[in-house]
């Protein structure tokens, strides 16, 4: 009998630091409030918080309960990762932040199909155990832009675009990176020749895959395009600076593919709990 196809919808909520406002610090676990006093910066702080906010409103409301008994873990999931933040019984997230970009992902439903993409024989949505996780990454062009060259031997030379690197097409090339590896779960531990994405230039795809990393059927890869600036968001002094995002699904148990990937407000779904600022 073929391997079913699973596709997953994802939820991507967005945000600027900051959005949560001061009351989300109460939200915190103890050693989350402890890591976030650590931060030297304020805006490095008000990602973080505003990060760990998103995901307890989203999933809370997922799981029928106060995002105060969201309770996130970090360390192995059933043994698939060194070290992914997870929620025990509920779906996949995946958090990133860069410059005035805070990204929640998180896996809706999941549907398993017999046979192969567009196979109309459906098995129907699939419980949160139907194993498919996600990575979402964000990044800016800045660090590209002011040393491209010594950043060249991070990636693949297959991804190198047709007319030569620049300072988007290295941050795209990265940031899908960063997104099909934190699906996977190793982040940036997996060796850089374990995986080859398309060129820069092109849609973007898993081409192929070894060692921990998973065979290209069993991962998914998508751009995100953001707006100029998340809602609420201070204007930018950053002058020249944009970010890029990419969206991946790792399922290492079966083919896997997206049926919808949506970009939603995160300060809509904060003051849905009481968060935000005045």
């Amino acid at each position: 009998m073929p391997t079913p196809l699973l596709t997953a919808s994802v939820t991507v909520w967005c945000a600027a630091p900051g959005a949560a406002g001061v009351r989300a610090s109460a939200w915190l676990s103890p050693a989350e409030a402890l890591r976030a006093s650590a931060f030297r910066h304020e805006e490095d702080r008000q990602r973080f918080v505003t990060g760990r906010a998103l995901v307890r409103a989203a999933l809370g409301e997922r799981l029928g309960v106060s995002p105060t008994e969201v309770a996130i873990r970090v360390g192995p999931r059933d043994a698939a990762s060194p070290g992914r933040p997870f929620v025990e019984g509920a779906p996949s997230f995946s958090i990133a932040h860069a410059g005035r970009w805070v990204l929640v992902a998180v896996v809706g439903a999941v549907t398993g199909s017999r046979g192969v993409a567009g196979d109309a024989t459906s098995d129907g949505d699939l419980d949160v155990a139907a194993g498919v996780d996600v990575g979402v990454d964000v990044e800016s062009t800045a660090p590209a832009r002011d040393h491209l060259t010594d950043l060249l031997d991070a990636v693949p030379p297959g991804e190198r675009p047709a007319d030569g690197w620049d300072a988007e097409s290295f941050t795209r090339s990265w940031a899908r990176r960063e997104a099909v590896l934190k699906a996977v779960g190793t982040g940036l531990l997996a060796p850089r020749d374990d995986l080859l994405l398309s060129p820069a230039d092109h849609a973007a795809a898993v081409v192929r895959s070894r060692g921990a990393v998973p065979a290209p059927d069993r991962l998914a890869l998508r751009d995100l395009e953001l707006p100029s600036e998340p809602s609420g968001a201070r204007p930018s002094p950053s002058a020249g600076e944009t970010h890029l995002a990419a969206v991946a699904l790792c399922s290492p148990g079966a083919p896997v593919a997206f049926s919808t990937v949506e970009l939603a407000d995160g300060p809509t779904l904060l003051s849905r709990h009481g968060l935000g600022n005045p």
